[in-house]
């Protein structure tokens, strides 16, 4: 956290004067239909229990609306954009429903949509070399989700003729990715005796390598959790 907020000083400090932007609060969080916390999407589906969800966020940029007047007035008002890393841990139990990922001021104007890049981490843990990982159990059996393919999202409202302005105010906004999806093809393979441990581990293993040969089924999930990804309009 303490390099977060550093990184988030550093760049307030490298845009324009505060007093003509606003503040923009990102946070993120995973959700379903049937358990709207972070907490407690893991149990929304009775074969399938999530206990873990980590992705690593290697950019981030605010896109301007080229509409907007204030687009072609002042070359400051071009996208903003940010470095990370940024590593979310959306089912941490000892976090917030929303962690916090950064703040940061940005320039008066209207945004049309945020574009993130997914990428592989290179901290020596159980995430080294991968964007996303996600872990829990298929019917009382240990599974792990990664992947380790760079993404770039662009991520627009779920109602795609929102855009978000700034004009000298503060901003939350909410990044959610929806679990049911993914929760109800995992259960649908799973009961079609799809979801195997073919090396004997102990552990189902879905990537969009080669273990346990669900590779095809690792493409598809990295696609789907890509899809299912938007901005919260009520933040």
């Amino acid at each position: 956290m303490s390099i977060l907020a550093l990184l988030a000083l550093v760049i307030s400090s490298c845009t324009n004067d505060p007093a003509s932007g606003g503040n923009v609060t990102l946070k993120a969080s995973a959700v379903s239909t049937t358990a709207k916390t972070s907490l407690n999407a893991r149990t929304a589906a009775s074969t399938v229990v999530f206990t873990d969800f980590k992705i690593n966020i290697g950019n981030i940029e605010f896109e301007t609306d080229m509409e907007d007047a204030m687009y072609s007035m002042d070359p400051k008002y071009d996208d903003v954009k940010l470095n990370g890393p940024f590593l979310l841990d959306l089912l941490d139990p000892n976090l917030t429903l929303s962690p916090f990922i950064t703040s940061v001021n940005v320039p008066n104007a209207r945004y049309e949509e945020i574009e993130f890049k997914f990428e592989k981490s290179t901290l020596l843990d159980e995430m080294n070399g991968k964007t996303y990982l996600i872990k829990g159990t298929i019917n009382g059996k240990p599974f792990i989700i990664w992947s380790d393919e760079d993404a770039e999202l662009e991520l627009d409202f779920e109602d795609q003729n929102k855009d978000f302005t700034i004009n000298s105010n503060d901003l939350s906004l909410n990044i959610k990715i929806h679990l049911d999806a993914l929760m109800n093809k995992l259960t649908t393979l799973a009961d079609q005796g799809l979801l195997l441990d073919t090396d004997g581990d102990g552990v189902i293993e879905i990537s969009t390598g080669n273990e346990d040969s669900h590779n095809d089924i690792g493409d598809f999930i990295k696609n789907l959790l890509e899809n299912e990804t938007d901005l919260d309009d009520n933040d």
